[in-house]
């Protein structure tokens, strides 16, 4: 597990697959850490692409600082733009799940000139007039809270992708989040609701339809705001929050698949 030293924060990546001008950089989520691409980075490296997958401050093996505002995702942004200028990446395919959806954004905002193609996954929205998303006891379990056997069952149910090893890793990597990690990360998220239409550049947006953290709507809306000649869509039937987890292989086919044809 290597580690980084980036804007006074010790941060872990995995890096994956042979050397490549535009790599992948793989953002995740709220409650998650960079161990949740695990596989996903394993069936690109087998096929001769290049991955990294940062682990966001507070998440899995990067430092935990201490206070709130550290975790918004505008923060997350400059520390993931802070790593890739270490270590040399100028160009990249940008993919963000969930909450790392709202730090692409954010990444696109300062940065555009780094993105060579966008894929973003289960993303909420970023205007909502909603409290929550559909989050109730069974789903928060994937948020750092282990709440009861059935969240758990529910959870691990959609991480079946991972090896029962890595899944273990990334379930202690949740239970581990400090509080303020979550206090840190909650809209608003401002100054980004116009970053989808000013988009140039290929751009792929992946749901499940079985969502129950994102609702489904939310990553449709996002995808229907980007410029017509640049979007693409892919929904997997019957799949949850985390594709990246429960169907790897085929997320991972699909990423290759826009990367190739775009």
């Amino acid at each position: 597990m290597p580690l980084i030293n980036v804007r006074g924060v010790t941060l872990e990546y995995f890096h994956k697959g042979p050397e490549s001008s535009t790599p992948f950089v793989l953002v995740h989520g709220a409650g998650s850490s960079a161990r949740i691409w695990d596989s996903v980075q394993i069936d690109l490296s087998d096929s001769g692409h290049e991955s990294y997958a940062i682990s966001l401050r507070g998440a899995g093996g990067s430092d935990h600082t201490s206070h709130s505002s550290d975790y918004h995702p505008s923060n997350y942004a400059l520390d993931v733009l802070a790593v890739l200028a270490e270590l040399d990446i100028d160009r990249c395919v940008l993919v963000g799940h969930s909450l790392g959806t709202i730090v692409a954004s954010y990444i696109l905002r300062d940065a555009p000139e780094i993105v060579d193609k966008l894929i973003q996954i289960a993303g909420p929205a970023v205007e909502k007039t909603a409290t929550q998303s559909s989050m109730n006891k069974r789903t928060r379990a994937g948020y750092g809270e282990a709440l009861s056997p059935e969240a758990l069952a529910h959870w691990e149910n959609q991480h079946l992708g991972l090896s029962s090893e890595v899944r273990q890793q990334l379930r202690s990597d949740i239970d581990n989040n400090p509080s303020e990690r979550i206090l840190g990360q909650a809209r608003p998220w401002s100054d980004i609701t116009d970053v989808p239409m000013g988009l140039q550049v290929s751009a792929l947006v992946v749901l499940g339809d079985a969502d129950d953290v994102v609702p489904p709507e939310e990553p449709l809306s996002y995808f229907l705001q980007l410029p017509a000649s640049l979007r693409h869509l892919h929904v997997f039937s019957g799949v949850g929050h985390y594709p990246n987890a429960q169907v790897p292989d085929r997320l991972a086919s699909v990423m290759r698949r826009f990367v190739s044809n775009n």
